[in-house]
């Protein structure tokens, strides 16, 4: 089997709501992986920072911390560290 030029990388977004102590991961399903072309031209740290930047727009009645978790592996056991993993927040537009 023929691998991509590209490291294939798996993503998943969890989300904790002001006032409360755990994540929960956001969708339908646990971990997606990043689009194949999306790693063509660009960093998978590029790419995570572009997803978050629309986070805020998209996700306008959330309060919050949003985290941003990418994985090797689509499916990492418990206590397997991200190979990346960027935190942003989403204020309160009062």
């Amino acid at each position: 089997m023929k691998k991509p030029p590209w490291q294939p990388y798996w993503w998943r977004l969890l989300f904790r709501a002001d006032g409360s102590s755990g994540w929960q991961v956001m969708g339908p399903e646990p971990v997606h992986q990043v689009p194949h072309g999306a790693l063509k031209n660009a960093s998978l740290e590029a790419w995570a920072h572009a997803l978050l930047e629309a986070a805020p727009g998209e996700l306008d009645d959330l309060y919050g911390d949003l985290r941003l978790e990418c994985y090797e592996e689509p499916a990492p056991e418990e206590g397997i560290p991200p190979v990346y993993s960027r935190q942003i927040r989403l204020p309160r537009d009062d």
